[in-house]
């Protein structure tokens, strides 16, 4: 990397510092993560995401109130509300279409001490490959293996659907999950996603917005107040990308010749807001990786 992007990399690598002094700090929800669908064949990448959040769900509070602290408790026994969680991610492209990743998933729940919670394996393979304006289509697959007692295996699988149309690009991730073993909740299938919006203000920053949101199990999914949804703002900051269409701006026919790999950083940090009664009231996510 040149001085200049150092120098530009400099205010997010201070950003990221303190979001994980705060993440260390303060209490954590489970990480926020959009995949995304492209694979090139031999890029690695190193990744880690945290999440920090505030204000118990308001459904937890309720209920204390109504049935007394028995009720709190059996709560927390079944793992809702963590002070900190941390995920450590590497991820191999095997082919042009193939990719392989593993992820570590850390956290500290209400009564347990901090530690490994359980590892995830994953496979994606890319349908359609997505070359600037258009869409991106790829299908991942992945086994969670839970690591502490109680803890159930889970499986996960669905499309990742990209959508561009520069300087707007859409990404979701629309998946369905199933526990698996001894320890799982529910027989049925669940359901996760999340999407993003995000529109690409200059060469290396974008703005957009996330949403997440999950159904335990949707044979009874229930009203949507008790469910987990939130939504809210993020900034993005990819020194690497060389992406110069800005604005809507024509092509720039320098980037089309090819270059030698390279390093490539990227961060992103966004502000989570609960839109049901079981979900925290605010939320604070921060993503960084590296690719090489």
């Amino acid at each position: 990397m040149t001085l200049r992007q150092w120098a530009g990399l400099l205010p997010a690598m201070l950003l990221g510092f303190l979001l994980g002094t705060t993440v260390t700090l303060k209490e954590a929800l489970a990480e926020f993560e959009i995949q995304e669908s492209q694979v090139e064949k031999g890029e690695a990448e190193v990744e880690y995401r945290g999440a920090v959040h505030w204000g118990v769900p308001k459904g937890e509070e309720e209920e204390e109130e109504a049935e007394g602290a028995d009720a709190a408790l059996e709560e927390e026994e079944e793992g809702e509300g963590l002070n900190q969680s941390h995920d450590f991610e590497f991820q191999y492209g095997l082919t042009d279409r193939w990719m392989f990743s593993t992820t570590l998933l850390t956290d500290e729940p209400l009564e347990d001490s901090f530690g490994l919670r359980g590892v995830e394996l994953e496979l994606q393979y890319e349908l359609i490959e997505r070359e600037g304006d258009g869409l991106g289509l790829a299908f991942l697959g992945a086994y969670g293996i839970g690591t502490r007692s109680g803890v159930a295996d889970e499986i996960e699988f669905g499309p990742i659907v990209e959508w561009e149309t520069r300087p707007l690009l859409l990404t979701i991730n629309p998946f369905l999950t199933a526990q698996v073993g001894d320890d799982r909740e529910n027989d049925g299938l669940g359901f996760e996603y999340g999407w993003r919006a995000e529109y690409k203000v200059s060469r290396s920053w974008g703005l957009g917005v996330e949403m997440f949101g999950e159904i335990e199990e949707l044979a009874h999914a229930g009203p949507f107040d008790s469910q987990t949804h939130s939504i809210g703002p993020t900034l993005f900051y990819n020194p690497g990308d060389d992406d110069n269409d800005v604005g809507g701006e024509g092509e720039d026919e320098e980037d089309e010749m090819p270059r030698a790999a390279e390093m490539e950083l990227s961060f992103n940090v966004g502000v989570q807001f609960g839109l049901t009664d079981v979900t925290s009231d605010t939320a604070l996510k921060f993503q960084g990786g590296i690719a090489f």
